[in-house]
């Protein structure tokens, strides 16, 4: 196969990886949240990791998550839930976050100091 055909391949198996592991992070925490996701969607970003929709009470995960450790999947569905919640960053938000994901400092550390993508690859 061709560089286009291998890259569209090895996409549609990033976004099955993610539709595979999105839906059993959503029903564990949505109990904990105390919210409710009607719809996820799986969608390249250029800029974003995730971002919700508050009022169609939906979330979209980038496909780059694939790529990246579980814990940063993780925290990504469950910021994206919170801001079910709470729409801003402000300190309710971040105190939420504290109680539900302790850790979650370390985890966006991580997450940002990973590459985002690699648009091309020299052998």
């Amino acid at each position: 196969a061709d560089a286009a055909t291998r890259a569209t391949l090895l996409a549609g198996w990033y976004r099955q990886i993610l539709k595979t592991a999105v839906p059993p992070l959503v029903a564990a925490w949505e109990p904990r949240l105390n919210v409710t996701v009607t719809r996820f969607f799986v969608q390249h970003m250029k800029t974003k990791w995730g971002s919700c929709n508050a009022t169609a009470r939906t979330i979209r995960v980038n496909t780059e998550l694939a790529k990246k450790p579980k814990e940063c999947l993780a925290y990504i569905v469950v910021h994206e839930m919170l801001h079910l919640r709470e729409p801003l960053h402000g300190p309710r938000f971040l105190a939420l976050m504290d109680r539900c994901m302790p850790h979650w400092r370390d985890t966006r550390h991580l997450l940002n100091r990973l590459p985002a993508r690699h648009e091309r690859w020299n052998y």
